[in-house]
């Protein structure tokens, strides 16, 4: 199956702040809710968001269509809920990418890991990909997703800006944010390419990152104006 997979108690975790009409509360319902997402990604993955209906969804995730209603009024409240699960993992990435930060230096091995552990992250589950893209598509969504960013950034900055000068930190914020954004991008460009090519644009942007990054651990005097 292409799609994330999700555990009874992550599927409570993700209702909340998206399009589902309760909550789930007993686990045959929580039960319930994992396949109708985890069919819904595996298609997504498949087929594309577009070409995919709740009848479908609800035929594969083995019951009637009323019973995928009952917790979802429409397919962009499944995507809704997809992304929270997406995003969460992306969380998760970024949490173990910083584990090891305990000086300026780890910083740079920090970016470059967690970079590198989206980018895996993504290829190994090409419906991401179309889920990222409908997001996008969606203007509340795009909304949710910037300022779901946002906070990415700040579990950065939380983690690293301790070594960074307080004069510099508004920046170093500014710049973490922009990272985040621009990676996301970066990779849905890297999947469209030869494979070859894609670890050479990888390679590229973490040498970028890294670069701006010393900017403010290593010369903070030459940062532009």
């Amino acid at each position: 199956m292409n799609g994330l997979v999700v555990g009874a108690r992550g599927a409570g975790d993700a209702a909340r702040g998206t399009g589902l009409r309760r909550i789930p509360k007993q686990d045959r319902s929580r039960g319930r809710i994992d396949d109708i997402l985890n069919v819904a990604m595996d298609l997504i993955g498949r087929k594309g968001i577009d070409a995919v209906t709740m009848k479908e969804i609800a035929s594969l995730s083995g019951g009637p269509i009323a019973s995928v209603y009952q917790y979802f009024p429409n397919k962009s409240a499944i995507i809704a809920t997809l992304y929270q699960r997406y995003i969460a993992q992306v969380k998760a990435l970024v949490i173990n990418g910083l584990v090891d930060v305990r000086s300026e230096g780890d910083i740079c091995r920090a970016t470059d890991a967690m970079i590198d552990l989206y980018a895996f992250f993504v290829r190994g589950h090409p419906a991401v990909q179309d889920l990222v893209n409908a997001i996008q598509a969606d203007k509340m969504l795009a909304d949710i997703d910037i300022s779901e960013t946002r906070l990415v950034a700040a579990m950065f900055c939380e983690a690293t800006e301790g070594f960074i000068d307080r004069d510099l930190r508004e920046r170093y914020r500014c710049t973490a944010f922009t990272m985040c954004h621009l990676t996301v991008s970066l990779v849905r460009l890297v999947l469209k390419v030869p494979p070859e090519e894609g670890d050479r644009i990888i390679s590229d942007y973490k040498a970028s990152v890294r670069a701006q990054i010393g900017m403010f651990v290593g010369h903070p005097a030459e940062l532009p104006a």
